[in-house]
């Protein structure tokens, strides 16, 4: 399976749980709802926020854009 990407900048998600949820939904656009319903039930199990990030991982390809600093 190739994994859809998930466009991501820093700050975007005030919570681990906004990521987790954000990452459902671009499963479930992507057409992939059983990997969706997969990974929402393994996030609720999730510590902090890396372990979040590293789960989110496994689904989707993560692209993390660069801190622009006014």
């Amino acid at each position: 399976m190739t994994k859809p990407t998930f466009p991501m900048r820093p700050g975007q998600f005030a919570s681990m749980y906004d990521l987790h949820l954000a990452a459902v939904v671009a499963l479930r656009k992507a057409g992939l709802e059983d990997h969706a319903r997969e990974l929402r039930q393994r996030g609720m199990d999730a510590p902090s926020w890396h372990d979040m990030l590293a789960l989110v991982g496994e689904y989707l390809d993560v692209a993390q854009e660069p801190c622009r600093w006014l």
